[in-house]
């Protein structure tokens, strides 16, 4: 049995099988793809900022035979990056020649305020998959379409979460990992005015743009990812 693990352009990841026709019918795919998240900046010293998670689960023998399993899903941050555009043409053009550079990618952007008119701006540039989301109060979060209401805390609380667990690590060599974390400690909670508590980044005199950029990649592979539905037919069988 061979134990060799295969990237397919897809991003799919496979273990070979020998061909052996036992052997198919126990494999399991894995993926390795990269969760791209935009926070989108305003005019001025509001910096945009992107965030590139890799995301991996990869498929194992369990010394059971041809029996296989995978790997838990696992999200490491591999680079990150900030900067000050005036003009929503520019933030395109600038994510676009990100993009250019990944294979097996999806972006997910804040469309609230500043972002709204970059949905169909990233469609007509052919950016797909591609994920706008409006971030709001409360605690929930709902996905229609290539559009998505996720609240703030939610988003905070999964990056927090995932970091405490293990599941969410950043890259130690990764250039602005210093800039990154000191952002993650700005994270705090504020009273609203209807005198609830909520997250709230940036605070401190920090921006949190980079984080917010990771909280949204995040997001998007851990409660927001397309589910496939596979329908089958059962050989034999009568009612």
């Amino acid at each position: 049995m061979s134990s060799d693990l295969v990237e397919r352009g897809d991003g799919t990841l496979a273990l070979h099988t020998s061909a052996d026709p036992a052997g198919a019918g126990h494999q399991r795919l894995g993926f390795r793809r990269y969760a791209v998240g935009l926070d989108v900046g305003g005019r001025g010293e509001d910096p945009s900022a992107l965030c590139i998670v890799k995301a991996e689960s990869r498929p194992f023998m369990t010394g059971r035979g041809w029996q296989q399993a995978l790997t838990p899903p696992e999200y490491t941050v591999v680079y990150t990056e900030a900067a000050r555009l005036d003009e929503a043409t520019d933030v395109v053009d600038w994510v676009v020649a990100r993009l250019l550079k990944l294979k097996n990618w999806h972006l997910t952007f804040d469309m609230s305020g500043m972002g709204a008119p970059l949905l169909s701006m990233f469609q007509a540039a052919k950016v797909s998959p591609l994920l706008g989301v409006t971030i709001t109060a409360g605690s929930a979060y709902d996905r229609r379409g290539n559009t998505a209401r996720v609240s703030k805390a939610l988003l905070f609380e999964n990056a927090a979460s995932c970091l405490e667990t293990g599941t969410l690590r950043i890259a130690h060599d990764l250039p602005e990992r210093d800039a990154l974390l000191a952002e993650m400690q700005s994270v705090e909670y504020a009273e609203t005015s209807s005198g609830n508590l909520t997250l709230k980044a940036g605070g401190r005199g920090h921006h949190a743009d980079r984080f917010s950029a990771l909280c949204l990649a995040l997001i998007a592979e851990t409660h927001l990812a397309p589910q496939k539905m596979v329908v089958s037919k059962i050989a034999g069988y009568y009612g």
